[in-house]
Protein backbone atom coordinates (compact mmCIF):
# COMPACT_ATOMS: atom_id res chain seq x y z
CA UNK A 1 0.00 0.00 0.00
CA UNK A 2 2.61 2.22 0.92
CA UNK A 3 4.29 1.37 -2.46
CA UNK A 4 1.32 2.45 -4.16
CA UNK A 5 0.75 5.86 -2.39
CA UNK A 6 4.69 7.21 -3.08
CA UNK A 7 4.19 5.71 -6.61
CA UNK A 8 1.49 7.85 -6.86
CA UNK A 9 3.10 10.76 -5.54
CA UNK A 10 6.22 10.48 -7.50
CA UNK A 11 3.50 10.62 -10.89
CA UNK A 12 1.81 13.66 -9.55
CA UNK A 13 5.88 15.44 -8.86
CA UNK A 14 6.81 14.61 -12.51
CA UNK A 15 3.58 15.62 -14.15
CA UNK A 16 3.87 18.96 -12.54
CA UNK A 17 7.56 19.16 -13.37
CA UNK A 18 6.17 18.64 -17.14
CA UNK A 19 4.07 21.19 -17.16
CA UNK A 20 6.85 23.51 -15.76
CA UNK A 21 9.16 22.85 -18.62
CA UNK A 22 6.24 22.69 -20.66
CA UNK A 23 5.19 26.80 -20.15
CA UNK A 24 5.97 28.98 -23.26
CA UNK A 25 8.10 31.79 -23.04
CA UNK A 26 5.40 33.85 -24.40
CA UNK A 27 3.06 32.93 -21.18
CA UNK A 28 6.17 33.46 -18.89
CA UNK A 29 6.57 37.06 -20.35
CA UNK A 30 2.50 37.76 -20.36
CA UNK A 31 2.43 36.73 -16.74
CA UNK A 32 4.96 39.48 -15.90
CA UNK A 33 3.94 42.22 -17.88
CA UNK A 34 -0.11 42.16 -17.78
CA UNK A 35 -1.38 40.14 -19.73
CA UNK A 36 -4.34 41.52 -21.76
CA UNK A 37 -3.46 45.38 -20.95
CA UNK A 38 -4.30 46.79 -24.31
CA UNK A 39 -7.61 45.94 -24.24
CA UNK A 40 -8.79 48.18 -22.91
CA UNK A 41 -7.83 50.31 -25.32
CA UNK A 42 -9.58 49.08 -28.27
CA UNK A 43 -7.88 47.55 -31.45
CA UNK A 44 -5.23 50.48 -31.55
CA UNK A 45 -3.48 52.99 -29.19
CA UNK A 46 -2.78 56.93 -29.82
CA UNK A 47 0.50 58.52 -29.18
CA UNK A 48 -0.94 60.47 -26.27
CA UNK A 49 -2.81 56.77 -25.00
CA UNK A 50 1.11 55.31 -25.58
CA UNK A 51 2.14 58.05 -22.76
CA UNK A 52 -0.48 57.66 -20.46
CA UNK A 53 0.68 53.54 -20.36
CA UNK A 54 3.77 54.75 -19.91
CA UNK A 55 3.55 57.31 -17.11
CA UNK A 56 1.84 54.33 -15.83
CA UNK A 57 3.43 50.88 -16.27
CA UNK A 58 7.29 52.23 -17.51
CA UNK A 59 9.98 50.62 -14.76
CA UNK A 60 12.31 53.91 -14.81
CA UNK A 61 9.48 55.71 -13.78
CA UNK A 62 8.51 53.61 -10.86
CA UNK A 63 12.14 53.70 -9.83
CA UNK A 64 11.94 57.31 -9.28
CA UNK A 65 8.61 57.41 -7.95
CA UNK A 66 9.91 54.88 -5.44
CA UNK A 67 13.16 56.58 -4.79
CA UNK A 68 11.44 60.36 -4.28
CA UNK A 69 9.34 58.45 -1.49
CA UNK A 70 12.66 56.64 0.36
CA UNK A 71 13.93 60.64 -0.19
CA UNK A 72 10.30 61.97 1.76
CA UNK A 73 10.95 58.99 4.15
CA UNK A 74 14.41 60.36 5.12
CA UNK A 75 13.91 63.79 5.42
CA UNK A 76 10.63 62.95 8.05
CA UNK A 77 13.20 60.49 9.82
CA UNK A 78 15.84 63.97 9.89
CA UNK A 79 12.75 65.79 11.71
CA UNK A 80 12.59 63.05 14.11
CA UNK A 81 15.44 64.72 15.70
CA UNK A 82 13.83 67.23 16.80
CA UNK A 83 11.12 65.65 18.60
CA UNK A 84 11.41 63.72 22.19
CA UNK A 85 12.54 59.95 22.09
CA UNK A 86 10.73 58.51 24.57
CA UNK A 87 12.06 54.43 25.97
CA UNK A 88 10.28 51.93 27.67
CA UNK A 89 12.81 49.96 29.25
CA UNK A 90 12.03 46.53 31.73
CA UNK A 91 14.15 43.29 33.06
CA UNK A 92 13.92 40.65 35.63
CA UNK A 93 17.01 39.81 37.32
CA UNK A 94 17.91 36.33 38.80
CA UNK A 95 20.83 35.65 40.62
CA UNK A 96 22.63 32.21 42.47
CA UNK A 97 21.93 33.75 45.84
CA UNK A 98 21.48 37.39 47.35
CA UNK A 99 24.03 39.92 47.38
CA UNK A 100 25.01 40.77 50.85
CA UNK A 101 27.30 43.53 52.41
CA UNK A 102 29.18 43.62 55.37
CA UNK A 103 30.95 45.70 57.88
CA UNK A 104 33.89 45.49 59.97
CA UNK A 105 33.01 46.77 63.44
CA UNK A 106 36.09 46.03 65.20
CA UNK A 107 37.15 49.55 65.69
CA UNK A 108 33.71 50.62 66.62
CA UNK A 109 34.09 48.38 69.47
CA UNK A 110 37.90 49.92 70.70
CA UNK A 111 36.95 53.34 70.41
CA UNK A 112 33.65 52.74 72.38
CA UNK A 113 35.13 50.10 75.08
CA UNK A 114 36.29 52.45 77.97
CA UNK A 115 32.69 53.30 78.10
CA UNK A 116 30.81 50.45 77.32
CA UNK A 117 32.96 47.39 78.64
CA UNK A 118 37.05 46.30 79.09
CA UNK A 119 39.28 44.75 76.79
CA UNK A 120 40.91 41.62 77.86
CA UNK A 121 44.60 41.23 77.02
CA UNK A 122 44.28 37.38 77.14
CA UNK A 123 41.48 37.05 74.45
CA UNK A 124 42.02 41.01 73.09
CA UNK A 125 38.45 41.81 72.84
CA UNK A 126 35.51 44.05 74.47
CA UNK A 127 34.61 42.16 77.32
CA UNK A 128 31.41 42.86 79.36
CA UNK A 129 28.84 45.65 78.44
CA UNK A 130 26.32 46.27 75.74
CA UNK A 131 29.60 46.74 73.20
CA UNK A 132 30.75 43.07 74.18
CA UNK A 133 27.85 41.51 72.49
CA UNK A 134 28.24 42.99 69.13
CA UNK A 135 30.08 40.90 66.62
CA UNK A 136 33.21 41.32 64.59
CA UNK A 137 31.41 42.03 61.34
CA UNK A 138 27.94 43.16 60.76
CA UNK A 139 26.29 42.16 57.23
CA UNK A 140 23.36 43.42 55.26
CA UNK A 141 21.20 42.27 52.28
CA UNK A 142 22.10 44.40 49.34
CA UNK A 143 20.34 43.06 46.59
CA UNK A 144 17.42 40.57 46.68
CA UNK A 145 18.24 37.12 44.74
CA UNK A 146 15.69 37.93 42.04
CA UNK A 147 14.32 41.17 40.82
CA UNK A 148 12.43 43.27 38.32
CA UNK A 149 12.82 46.72 37.19
CA UNK A 150 10.87 49.03 34.90
CA UNK A 151 10.64 52.22 34.03
CA UNK A 152 10.33 54.85 31.64
CA UNK A 153 13.12 57.26 29.83
CA UNK A 154 12.43 60.05 27.46
CA UNK A 155 15.40 62.60 26.16
CA UNK A 156 14.89 65.93 23.98
CA UNK A 157 17.92 67.68 22.55
CA UNK A 158 17.71 71.29 23.35
CA UNK A 159 20.91 72.38 21.50
CA UNK A 160 22.22 70.32 18.75
CA UNK A 161 22.89 72.36 15.57
CA UNK A 162 23.88 69.66 13.53
CA UNK A 163 20.23 68.27 13.41
CA UNK A 164 19.03 71.32 11.93
CA UNK A 165 21.54 71.15 8.84
CA UNK A 166 20.57 67.59 8.55
CA UNK A 167 16.94 68.52 8.08
CA UNK A 168 17.78 71.07 5.61
CA UNK A 169 19.97 69.02 3.47
CA UNK A 170 16.91 66.02 3.56
CA UNK A 171 14.16 68.98 2.25
CA UNK A 172 16.69 69.17 -0.43
CA UNK A 173 17.48 65.46 -1.23
CA UNK A 174 13.61 65.25 -1.54
CA UNK A 175 13.64 68.16 -3.87
CA UNK A 176 16.51 66.60 -5.95
CA UNK A 177 14.52 63.74 -5.95
CA UNK A 178 11.08 64.98 -6.76
CA UNK A 179 13.19 66.87 -9.92
CA UNK A 180 14.83 63.64 -11.11
CA UNK A 181 11.03 62.03 -10.96
CA UNK A 182 9.52 64.88 -13.19
CA UNK A 183 13.18 64.89 -15.37
CA UNK A 184 12.74 61.32 -16.23
CA UNK A 185 9.00 61.69 -17.02
CA UNK A 186 9.88 64.06 -19.61
CA UNK A 187 12.40 61.59 -20.88
CA UNK A 188 10.62 58.84 -21.17
CA UNK A 189 7.66 61.05 -22.93
CA UNK A 190 10.26 62.04 -25.92
CA UNK A 191 11.69 58.04 -25.97
CA UNK A 192 8.05 57.16 -26.23
CA UNK A 193 7.57 59.93 -28.99
CA UNK A 194 10.68 58.50 -30.87
CA UNK A 195 9.57 54.91 -30.67
CA UNK A 196 5.98 55.98 -31.60
CA UNK A 197 7.53 58.15 -34.64
CA UNK A 198 10.09 55.69 -35.88
CA UNK A 199 7.19 52.80 -36.19
CA UNK A 200 5.13 55.44 -38.01
CA UNK A 201 8.20 55.72 -40.18
CA UNK A 202 9.08 52.60 -41.18
CA UNK A 203 4.85 52.02 -42.17
CA UNK A 204 5.18 54.73 -44.81
CA UNK A 205 8.14 53.66 -46.14
CA UNK A 206 7.01 50.57 -46.91
CA UNK A 207 3.94 51.13 -49.15
CA UNK A 208 7.35 53.06 -50.65
CA UNK A 209 9.44 49.83 -50.69
CA UNK A 210 6.31 47.80 -52.63
CA UNK A 211 6.20 49.76 -55.67
CA UNK A 212 9.59 50.14 -56.05
CA UNK A 213 9.32 46.03 -56.32
CA UNK A 214 6.58 46.11 -58.46
CA UNK A 215 8.53 48.21 -60.28
CA UNK A 216 11.35 46.68 -60.30
CA UNK A 217 9.38 43.05 -60.86
CA UNK A 218 7.68 44.71 -64.34
CA UNK A 219 11.35 45.97 -65.42
CA UNK A 220 11.91 42.06 -64.67
CA UNK A 221 9.13 41.12 -67.14
CA UNK A 222 9.92 43.54 -69.96
CA UNK A 223 13.70 42.18 -69.42
CA UNK A 224 12.76 38.58 -70.00
CA UNK A 225 10.48 39.61 -73.53
CA UNK A 226 13.26 41.62 -74.69
CA UNK A 227 16.02 38.49 -74.37
CA UNK A 228 13.91 36.02 -76.23
CA UNK A 229 13.24 38.36 -78.84
CA UNK A 230 17.35 39.08 -78.29
CA UNK A 231 17.09 42.49 -77.97
CA UNK A 232 19.25 42.40 -74.92
CA UNK A 233 21.81 40.41 -73.35
CA UNK A 234 21.63 37.66 -70.80
CA UNK A 235 23.32 39.85 -68.02
CA UNK A 236 21.39 42.16 -68.60
CA UNK A 237 18.15 40.30 -67.38
CA UNK A 238 20.66 39.30 -64.32
CA UNK A 239 21.02 42.37 -63.76
CA UNK A 240 17.26 43.04 -63.63
CA UNK A 241 16.49 39.93 -61.33
CA UNK A 242 19.74 41.27 -59.22
CA UNK A 243 17.40 44.62 -58.85
CA UNK A 244 14.33 42.56 -57.91
CA UNK A 245 16.41 40.41 -55.22
CA UNK A 246 17.04 43.99 -54.14
CA UNK A 247 14.10 45.17 -53.20
CA UNK A 248 12.61 41.96 -51.94
CA UNK A 249 15.75 42.28 -49.78
CA UNK A 250 14.76 46.05 -48.49
CA UNK A 251 10.91 45.50 -48.20
CA UNK A 252 11.85 42.59 -45.82
CA UNK A 253 14.61 44.48 -43.86
CA UNK A 254 11.38 47.34 -43.63
CA UNK A 255 9.15 44.41 -41.98
CA UNK A 256 12.11 43.12 -39.79
CA UNK A 257 12.58 47.15 -38.32
CA UNK A 258 9.02 47.66 -37.88
CA UNK A 259 9.12 44.37 -35.66
CA UNK A 260 12.09 45.27 -33.66
CA UNK A 261 10.35 48.62 -33.14
CA UNK A 262 7.28 47.08 -32.00
CA UNK A 263 9.09 45.29 -29.17
CA UNK A 264 11.11 48.37 -28.60
CA UNK A 265 8.25 50.34 -27.78
CA UNK A 266 6.39 47.41 -25.72
CA UNK A 267 9.08 46.97 -23.74
CA UNK A 268 8.98 50.95 -22.83
CA UNK A 269 5.58 50.15 -21.96
CA UNK A 270 6.24 47.71 -20.04
CA UNK A 271 4.35 45.20 -22.08
CA UNK A 272 4.69 41.92 -23.49
CA UNK A 273 6.92 42.72 -26.19
CA UNK A 274 5.77 40.03 -28.28
CA UNK A 275 2.24 41.07 -28.91
CA UNK A 276 1.33 42.76 -31.95
CA UNK A 277 0.33 46.19 -31.08
CA UNK A 278 -1.47 48.68 -34.03
CA UNK A 279 -0.94 52.27 -33.59
CA UNK A 280 -2.55 55.63 -34.92
CA UNK A 281 -1.27 57.54 -37.61
CA UNK A 282 -0.59 61.61 -36.18
CA UNK A 283 -1.07 64.50 -38.11
CA UNK A 284 2.16 66.72 -37.10
CA UNK A 285 1.32 71.16 -37.15
CA UNK A 286 4.56 73.26 -36.69
CA UNK A 287 4.15 75.75 -33.88
CA UNK A 288 5.61 79.36 -33.42
CA UNK A 289 8.65 79.34 -31.03
CA UNK A 290 9.91 82.00 -28.86
CA UNK A 291 13.02 84.01 -29.91
CA UNK A 292 16.67 82.12 -29.15
CA UNK A 293 17.09 84.60 -25.91
CA UNK A 294 13.97 83.99 -24.46
CA UNK A 295 14.56 80.31 -24.74
CA UNK A 296 17.70 80.38 -22.96
CA UNK A 297 16.43 82.51 -20.28
CA UNK A 298 13.43 80.35 -19.73
CA UNK A 299 15.89 77.29 -19.66
CA UNK A 300 18.01 78.97 -17.01
CA UNK A 301 15.08 79.13 -14.98
CA UNK A 302 12.75 76.19 -15.62
CA UNK A 303 15.94 73.33 -16.68
CA UNK A 304 15.38 70.60 -14.24
CA UNK A 305 19.21 69.46 -15.06
CA UNK A 306 19.95 72.86 -13.42
CA UNK A 307 17.80 72.89 -10.41
CA UNK A 308 19.60 69.54 -9.51
CA UNK A 309 22.79 71.01 -9.60
CA UNK A 310 21.64 74.24 -7.67
CA UNK A 311 19.57 72.05 -5.31
CA UNK A 312 22.80 69.22 -4.71
CA UNK A 313 24.75 72.87 -3.94
CA UNK A 314 22.81 73.98 -1.41
CA UNK A 315 23.31 70.33 -0.18
CA UNK A 316 26.90 70.63 0.11
CA UNK A 317 26.72 73.56 1.49
CA UNK A 318 24.41 71.65 4.49
CA UNK A 319 26.98 69.65 4.48
CA UNK A 320 29.88 71.69 5.71
CA UNK A 321 27.57 73.48 8.26
CA UNK A 322 27.35 70.39 9.30
CA UNK A 323 30.62 69.89 10.28
CA UNK A 324 31.45 73.57 11.26
CA UNK A 325 28.45 72.45 14.36
CA UNK A 326 30.63 69.44 15.26
CA UNK A 327 33.10 72.49 17.10
CA UNK A 328 30.10 73.70 19.48
CA UNK A 329 28.23 72.12 22.38
CA UNK A 330 25.42 69.85 21.80
CA UNK A 331 22.83 70.03 25.11
CA UNK A 332 20.20 67.10 26.17
CA UNK A 333 17.55 67.46 28.15
CA UNK A 334 16.41 64.22 29.56
CA UNK A 335 14.55 63.01 32.28
CA UNK A 336 12.87 59.40 33.38
CA UNK A 337 10.78 57.23 35.97
CA UNK A 338 12.03 53.58 37.51
CA UNK A 339 9.97 50.87 39.73
CA UNK A 340 11.16 48.02 40.85
CA UNK A 341 10.52 45.43 43.71
CA UNK A 342 13.75 45.27 45.75
CA UNK A 343 12.92 45.07 49.31
CA UNK A 344 16.39 46.62 50.27
CA UNK A 345 15.11 50.14 48.85
CA UNK A 346 12.69 51.89 51.28
CA UNK A 347 10.87 54.08 48.33
CA UNK A 348 10.24 51.48 45.21
CA UNK A 349 10.01 54.15 42.93
CA UNK A 350 12.14 57.00 41.38
CA UNK A 351 12.04 59.87 39.52
CA UNK A 352 14.92 61.40 37.64
CA UNK A 353 15.76 64.46 35.53
CA UNK A 354 18.74 65.83 33.81
CA UNK A 355 20.27 67.55 31.26
CA UNK A 356 23.81 66.84 30.08
CA UNK A 357 26.40 69.06 27.72
CA UNK A 358 29.22 67.27 25.46
CA UNK A 359 32.03 69.52 23.90
CA UNK A 360 34.62 67.78 21.55
CA UNK A 361 37.81 69.21 22.46
CA UNK A 362 40.21 66.94 20.97
CA UNK A 363 39.20 63.90 18.44
CA UNK A 364 42.57 63.34 16.27
CA UNK A 365 41.78 66.36 14.42
CA UNK A 366 39.06 64.59 12.76
CA UNK A 367 36.31 67.87 12.64
CA UNK A 368 38.91 69.61 11.53
CA UNK A 369 39.65 67.60 8.35
CA UNK A 370 35.49 67.09 8.04
CA UNK A 371 35.63 70.85 7.57
CA UNK A 372 38.25 71.02 5.25
CA UNK A 373 36.51 67.94 3.31
CA UNK A 374 32.93 70.17 3.38
CA UNK A 375 34.63 73.31 2.15
CA UNK A 376 35.94 71.52 -0.92
CA UNK A 377 32.69 69.29 -1.98
CA UNK A 378 31.30 72.82 -1.71
CA UNK A 379 33.81 74.65 -3.84
CA UNK A 380 33.31 71.23 -6.28
CA UNK A 381 29.48 71.86 -6.34
CA UNK A 382 29.76 75.39 -7.09
CA UNK A 383 31.88 74.68 -10.08
CA UNK A 384 29.66 71.89 -11.15
CA UNK A 385 26.55 74.53 -11.40
CA UNK A 386 28.83 76.94 -13.15
CA UNK A 387 29.61 74.49 -15.54
CA UNK A 388 26.01 73.32 -15.80
CA UNK A 389 24.53 77.12 -16.42
CA UNK A 390 27.00 77.05 -19.28
CA UNK A 391 26.13 73.31 -20.62
CA UNK A 392 22.43 74.73 -20.44
CA UNK A 393 23.00 77.50 -22.89
CA UNK A 394 24.83 75.82 -25.08
CA UNK A 395 22.85 72.73 -25.34
CA UNK A 396 19.42 75.03 -25.56
CA UNK A 397 21.17 76.90 -28.49
CA UNK A 398 21.92 73.13 -30.52
CA UNK A 399 18.29 71.89 -29.80
CA UNK A 400 16.70 75.59 -31.17
CA UNK A 401 19.11 75.01 -33.92
CA UNK A 402 17.87 71.40 -34.43
CA UNK A 403 14.44 72.41 -34.65
CA UNK A 404 14.76 75.23 -37.03
CA UNK A 405 16.91 72.74 -39.43
CA UNK A 406 14.11 70.39 -38.70
CA UNK A 407 11.64 73.18 -40.05
CA UNK A 408 13.39 74.20 -42.87
CA UNK A 409 13.33 70.22 -43.98
CA UNK A 410 9.86 70.15 -43.69
CA UNK A 411 9.45 73.17 -45.96
CA UNK A 412 11.65 71.59 -48.59
CA UNK A 413 9.53 67.73 -48.24
CA UNK A 414 6.49 69.82 -48.33
CA UNK A 415 7.52 71.27 -51.40
CA UNK A 416 8.36 67.94 -53.00
CA UNK A 417 5.57 66.22 -52.00
CA UNK A 418 3.13 68.64 -53.60
CA UNK A 419 5.25 68.38 -56.85
CA UNK A 420 4.99 64.63 -56.76
CA UNK A 421 1.26 64.81 -56.16
CA UNK A 422 1.09 67.26 -58.76
CA UNK A 423 2.90 64.46 -61.51
CA UNK A 424 1.48 61.14 -59.51
CA UNK A 425 -2.07 62.74 -61.16
CA UNK A 426 -0.61 63.74 -64.59
CA UNK A 427 0.93 60.25 -64.90
CA UNK A 428 -2.42 58.55 -63.64
CA UNK A 429 -4.02 60.74 -66.74
CA UNK A 430 -1.68 60.04 -68.99
CA UNK A 431 -2.02 55.86 -68.04
CA UNK A 432 -5.73 55.95 -68.61
CA UNK A 433 -5.18 56.97 -72.32
CA UNK A 434 -2.46 55.01 -72.79
CA UNK A 435 0.47 57.17 -72.94
CA UNK A 436 2.72 56.01 -71.08
CA UNK A 437 3.15 52.24 -69.65
CA UNK A 438 2.64 50.03 -66.46
CA UNK A 439 6.71 50.67 -65.81
CA UNK A 440 6.84 54.46 -66.08
CA UNK A 441 3.66 54.60 -63.76
CA UNK A 442 5.16 52.35 -61.27
CA UNK A 443 7.97 54.22 -61.41
CA UNK A 444 5.82 57.53 -61.07
CA UNK A 445 3.95 55.78 -58.00
CA UNK A 446 6.95 54.68 -56.35
CA UNK A 447 8.29 58.16 -56.48
CA UNK A 448 5.55 59.91 -54.77
CA UNK A 449 5.49 57.10 -51.97
CA UNK A 450 8.85 58.01 -51.59
CA UNK A 451 8.29 61.79 -50.99
CA UNK A 452 5.24 60.95 -48.75
CA UNK A 453 7.50 59.01 -46.79
CA UNK A 454 10.16 61.76 -46.70
CA UNK A 455 7.44 63.91 -45.69
CA UNK A 456 6.20 62.31 -42.75
CA UNK A 457 9.94 61.31 -41.87
CA UNK A 458 10.64 65.55 -41.90
CA UNK A 459 7.72 65.70 -39.52
CA UNK A 460 8.54 63.10 -37.12
CA UNK A 461 11.95 64.31 -37.22
CA UNK A 462 10.68 68.00 -36.31
CA UNK A 463 8.90 67.31 -33.38
CA UNK A 464 11.85 65.25 -31.99
CA UNK A 465 13.27 68.35 -32.26
CA UNK A 466 10.91 70.58 -30.79
CA UNK A 467 10.64 67.92 -28.04
CA UNK A 468 14.45 68.41 -27.11
CA UNK A 469 13.71 71.82 -26.85
CA UNK A 470 11.28 71.40 -25.05
CA UNK A 471 12.63 69.34 -22.46
CA UNK A 472 15.66 71.92 -22.42
CA UNK A 473 13.00 74.70 -21.73
CA UNK A 474 11.69 72.35 -18.16
CA UNK A 475 8.69 71.32 -20.27
CA UNK A 476 6.88 68.46 -21.52
CA UNK A 477 8.18 67.19 -25.00
CA UNK A 478 4.36 66.28 -25.63
CA UNK A 479 1.71 68.63 -25.56
CA UNK A 480 -2.07 67.23 -26.21
CA UNK A 481 -3.89 68.25 -29.11
CA UNK A 482 -0.78 70.15 -30.31
CA UNK A 483 1.39 67.45 -32.06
Amino acid sequence: MKKKILALFFSFLLIGCSNNQEKKPEEKIATLTGKDYLKQYGSSISLEEAIQIARERNLDIKTKRLEREVASLDRKIAFGNFLPSINVMGGYTKLDNQVDIGMDTSSLKNGLAGALGSIDPRLGQVVGGALGKIPNTLSTRLIDESFYTYGVGVQMPVFVPSTWFLYSARKKGEKISELAENLTDKMIQLQIMGEYFYILALQSERDYLVNQLNSAKEIEKKARISLKVQGILPWELDKAKTLVKARELSLNNNERDLKIAKMNLMKSLNLNPLDDIVIEDISITQREIPTLEDCIYEAISQNEILKISDTASGVSSDIKKIAISNFLPKVILGGGYIENNNDIFLDSSVGFGNISGVLSIFNGFKNINEYKKAVRRENISQMKVEKEFLTIIIETSRAYNNVEKARELCEIADLNYKAESGRIKQKNSEKKVGMIGEDEYLSSLSSYDEAFSMKKKADFQYQMALGALSIAMGKNPFVKGGN
